[in-house]
């Protein structure tokens, strides 16, 4: 429902955001070990990993809103900004209300 909703929101604090021009929704295999999770190539590629990284490592970032919202983003990229925006906003009354009459519409006929 997220997603569906506000899949359109761009701007954050004055500032355009999109985690990418061509960007679709994928779905990907993981698996975790200990507090090791193991990805696919395709999905190291989408989180800004390459093979000249490979050493170096790609910086990312877990940031959740309880009890479904998380998301690992490569850090300091708009969407790094637009995950934390949602997670902050998610403190915010007038925001839950919002989501709330959204949660209540959709359920509706």
């Amino acid at each position: 429902m997220f997603l569906q909703r506000f899949r359109n929101v761009r701007s954050f604090r004055g500032r355009s955001l999109s985690s990418s021009a061509t960007s679709r929704v994928r779905e990907f295999k993981v698996v975790l070990d200990g507090q090791t999770l193991y990805i696919e190539k395709p999905l190291a590629e989408a989180l800004g990993w390459n093979p000249g990284t490979s050493t170096e490592g790609v910086s990312l970032r877990l940031s959740g809103w309880e009890p479904k919202f998380f998301a690992i983003t490569p850090t300091g990229t708009d969407s790094d900004l637009l995950a934390r925006a949602t997670v902050e906003s998610s403190k915010n009354p007038r925001v839950q209300q919002v989501l709330s009459y959204l949660k209540q519409s959709d359920s509706e006929p």
